[in-house]
């Protein structure tokens, strides 16, 4: 049976976890990034997942855009994994009505806990990021069994409140919240917007690297329009570490997850190793 997997990664964590399944069940990896401006997707997968990380404890609009410019997804065997860094909520059971939109059913997706990479992801520590990959290998062998057997009817979600008292997350991260929204309500949205320091080079990675063509570099500087996916690859990816929420101290840690390399997200949009 023919399978593809698509996914979507600003990070490295949803391309690690794809490139993970797809060598277990032997399915053809697919970035979103390359395909993303089609008008239409056909396919003659029998098998069909899709890997994303989750924004705002729902699936990025990118991604929910994407499903619907497939043709035929009806009879399909259709599977969904969801990276996320705080708690999955309900991404999955969201992603399965983009699914159901466009005739397809969802046959079961996953939840899977990797890095938190966004605002305030410096509270969490090396040690934890380490725990976290040991059991993704865990999950991932569950993950391949049910996929290769065809199995269905497993969602994995959780509820958000209690979900975030339980785990101590919230806790960690309430001064970070509370300067975010301070910082908002005393100066608004635009002034935690990307902007470069004084360590930018104009080397460019932020523009190849970014999944929607938001950034263009002008006067030897990245300059970011309104269209932003909000995957931090800019951020994160840049060799000089010379990007910022604002002027604001965020705490967001510069990571990437070890098995994705700077090639790999810039193969996505077709770079390669330029």
């Amino acid at each position: 049976m023919n399978k593809e997997i698509y996914y979507f990664s600003g990070s490295g964590n949803s391309l690690a976890v794809a490139r993970n399944i797809a060598e277990k069940i032997n399915a053809k990896l697919i970035p979103v990034a390359s395909i993303i401006d089609q008008t239409s997707i056909s396919t003659d997968a029998d098998i069909i997942g899709f890997v994303f990380p989750i924004y705002d404890f729902k699936p990025p609009l990118l991604i929910r855009n994407f499903v619907e410019k497939f043709e035929n997804l009806k009879s399909k065997y259709i599977f969904a994994v969801c990276t996320y860094g705080i708690i999955p909520s309900k991404a999955i059971r969201s992603f399965e009505k983009s699914i159901q939109s466009c005739g397809g059913e969802l046959s079961g997706g996953f939840a899977v806990k990797m890095p938190h990479n966004g605002i305030g992801s410096g509270s969490f520590s090396q040690t934890q990021h380490e725990i976290m990959f040991k059991n993704w290998k865990t999950k991932l062998e569950a993950i391949s069994k049910y996929i290769i057997a065809g199995e269905k009817g497993k969602f994995e979600t959780s509820d958000m409140f209690f979900s975030l008292v339980l785990s101590g997350v919230f806790i960690e991260m309430m001064p970070t919240i509370m300067r975010l929204f301070k910082q908002v309500i005393m100066k608004g949205w635009k002034s935690i917007a990307f902007i470069s320091n004084k360590e930018c080079d104009g080397c460019g990675i932020c523009k190849k690297i970014c999944i929607v063509d938001n950034i263009e570099i002008v006067d030897n500087k990245p300059s970011w329009s309104s269209h932003c996916a909000g995957c931090f690859a800019c951020f994160h990816w840049c060799p000089k570490g010379a990007i910022q929420l604002g002027n604001t101290n965020m705490n967001i840690k510069q990571y990437h997850h070890p098995e994705a390399k700077i090639v790999d997200m810039l193969e996505q949009k077709g770079y390669g190793n330029n």
